[in-house]
């Protein structure tokens, strides 16, 4: 609880269970969640401008005296999984026949990082003493607000499910070992991509027969924080996207720009420090307005 997340206006830190919700529904996991760092002064953020969003800049909580390898070890593995990323975003351009190069400069540069984000995610079994109730949501049904997310699971236990979005079923992803990354698309590609690349709904279960808290270690891949995502233009595609029934959250508005769409799904997710610390603004259909 050193670093509980409570103390940080951009949602950084510790949570422990039961403070994170998918609407409405407590979310059942704890988890350090960390992101992108800025040299930014609590004053900065306090003032910050006419975009809210800069709020999120900020840097990490690190638990240095307990674990003091932890920061650097975190850094070195988001490194590694953000050039990943960046291969599969250049592959998902090729496929759109889009120039990979006029995509990549909304990602950052030396100046202005791309504003990715991690967790370090513990899925206690249900029948674990810490949770005495019978509630089998780890994460509710949603899709992720930013462009990609590349998640390492543990290799003991399954839990996560992806929506078949041609039958609305839920699909169970198997266990997979460290060294493989599983990939959702998130809603700021779907828009990117004029929905030829949907959005992917997914949640996670947590099972009774389990006999050990399940982990997991996503990263979420976004462009920087201040770019705004248009749609590509869909009339040289050589093909067409099928009509699917994909799962949709209500009242969730996907925002072209990166440090909105962000704001809104940890503003939504974790309305103990949006009140604490952003009493000036209100939600309003999943859009976020100054009052």
């Amino acid at each position: 609880m050193s670093i509980s997340y409570e103390n940080s206006p951009a949602f950084r830190g510790y949570m422990p269970i039961g403070v994170e919700n998918t609407e409405g529904k407590v979310d059942r996991r704890d988890q350090i969640e960390y992101a992108a760092e800025y040299n930014t002064t609590k004053q900065q953020l306090k003032n910050g401008d006419d975009h809210f969003y800069n709020r999120l800049r900020a840097t990490n909580q690190w638990p240095d005296e307990i674990q003091p390898t932890l920061k650097t070890s975190i850094m070195d593995y988001t490194s590694g999984v953000l050039h990943v990323a960046d291969r599969i975003r250049d592959a998902m351009c090729i496929a759109l026949d889009v120039d990979p190069s006029e995509v990549s400069q909304l990602f950052g540069d030396k100046d202005e990082p791309s504003f990715w984000s991690g967790k370090l995610v513990s899925y206690p079994p249900v029948s674990s003493s810490i949770d005495s109730d019978t509630n089998s949501q780890g994460v509710g049904a949603h899709t992720d607000s930013n462009f990609l997310t590349l998640i390492c699971q543990d290799s003991h236990s399954t839990g996560l499910q992806v929506q078949n979005v041609q039958s609305g079923g839920w699909i169970d992803v198997p266990k997979t070992d460290p060294d493989i990354l599983i990939c959702n698309i998130g809603e700021l590609a779907e828009l990117w991509s004029a929905r030829y690349f949907l959005a992917t709904p997914h949640r996670v279960l947590r099972h009774s027969s389990a006999t050990h808290s399940r982990t997991s270690l996503p990263i979420f891949y976004n462009p920087k924080m201040d770019a705004n995502v248009q749609p590509i233009n869909t009339e040289k595609l050589p093909w067409e996207r099928q009509q699917t029934n994909q799962w949709k959250r209500q009242n969730n508005a996907f925002m072209k720009s990166v440090g909105d769409n962000s704001f809104k799904s940890l503003a939504r997710s974790h309305p103990k420090v949006f009140i604490k610390h952003h009493q000036d603004l209100i939600l309003d259909d999943g859009k976020i307005i100054k009052r």
